[in-house]
């Protein structure tokens, strides 16, 4: 039998402790946890606990636990301006990595992350988590039905608390509400709604137009963003984020195409998870029934991203989230941002 693939955590957070510890317990005989790296103790303590991982194998500099533990891959958890740093650092020490998402701050960052995989040979991927739900896996084996696509929407709407701001005693809060952490709506939230919608379209976007502002909330990174994109088959997609807008019918993406359209639910475990509208029998909701019950209620899709990536690693296949499709989102906000700058329409670069 093939021993377990050794996994150190950079960041062991509120993420990784609500999420990504579900994944990482429902696969012991795929991948074990060996190594932790946090400045925080509390973290260390606790998700070295649940794990765990010997004393001695729990650092507060990810560059230590890099240097000492044996581990064959990372997963990091951090806020999105250390990604860069730590993703090189991570190919550098000849160690596969997995990313929460954004896989940087900046295309600047993306491009030395790029250039330090390509030339370190490491697998990289980056979480893409609401394509592997129960309701979007159901929902790609009905495109090809459907045929070319010609308009999307997602929407992903929400309050952030009253005292939301870079000084909130509570860490997640707190560096997501900064510009010098990499915090705000569009790269945060928002980074779901763009590459779920960009999924269920399938052509990539070449022009973006937006508005990427700060309306409402006593903060110096953006609360509301609101995309208009034009994808290379010339079909236009609608994303609209916010954090100072109620959730009322929000989380979800849908598609339309030449015969019929999909609405997905996610973010949330809902019943009505996928529909799908033809003129012949309008609006239906799509059982499950493929997927067991804990695929089901994998709300987020983490458990099922994380199975397929390290099985994808233990067979030393493709990875279901490739690095470009992280670039190619990053790309997509990145444009937004100058979109608002400049009032007008932006090109996508490719990586």
């Amino acid at each position: 039998m093939k021993k377990p693939i050794r996994l150190g955590l950079i960041g062991c957070g509120g993420i990784v402790q609500i999420t990504h510890a579900r994944a990482y317990r429902a696969l012991t005989d795929t991948v074990q946890v060996t190594a932790l790296a946090d400045v925080v103790p509390e973290n260390l303590q606790k998700v070295g606990d649940l794990f765990n991982v010997p004393t001695e194998n729990r650092y507060t500099d990810y560059r230590e636990m890099l240097e000492h533990a044996a581990i064959d891959v990372v997963t990091i958890a951090t806020p999105h301006s250390l990604h860069a740093e730590q993703v090189t650092e991570a190919a550098n020490a000849g160690v596969a990595v997995i990313s929460e998402k954004p896989m940087a701050t900046t295309l600047e960052e993306a491009d030395t992350i790029m250039e330090a995989v390509r030339r370190n040979g490491v697998p990289y991927t980056v979480v893409h988590n609401y394509i592997f739900t129960a309701g979007m896996r159901a929902a790609m084996t009905e495109l090809d039905a459907l045929g070319e696509s010609h308009f999307g929407r997602s929407i992903g709407m929400g309050l952030k608390p009253a005292d939301f701001s870079a000084d909130h005693p509570t860490p997640a809060f707190a560096w997501r509400a900064s510009k010098a952490k990499g915090g705000g709506c569009i790269i945060d939230t928002s980074y779901h709604e763009i590459y779920s919608v960009c999924t269920l379209m399938r052509s990539p976007v070449r022009y973006v137009e937006a508005r990427v502002q700060t309306l409402r909330l006593d903060i110096d990174v953006d609360d509301i963003a609101m995309l208009l994109c034009e994808h290379e088959n010339g079909g236009i997609t609608t994303v609209s984020g916010a954090w100072c807008v109620p959730g009322t019918d929000s989380g979800w993406c849908e598609m339309h195409a030449e015969n019929g359209s999909l609405r997905v639910q996610h973010r949330h475990n809902v019943a009505n998870a996928l529909r799908r509208f033809t003129r012949a029998d309008g609006w239906q909701q799509l059982d499950l029934t493929g997927f067991d019950e804990a695929e089901q209620q994998d709300a987020s899709g983490h458990v099922r991203y994380f199975t397929e990536t390290f099985n994808a690693l233990a067979a030393d296949t493709v990875l279901p989230v490739p690095a470009e499709k992280a670039y190619h989102n990053l790309a997509i906000i990145e444009a937004a941002r100058k979109a608002t700058t400049e009032r007008r329409a932006i090109e996508i670069q490719s990586p």
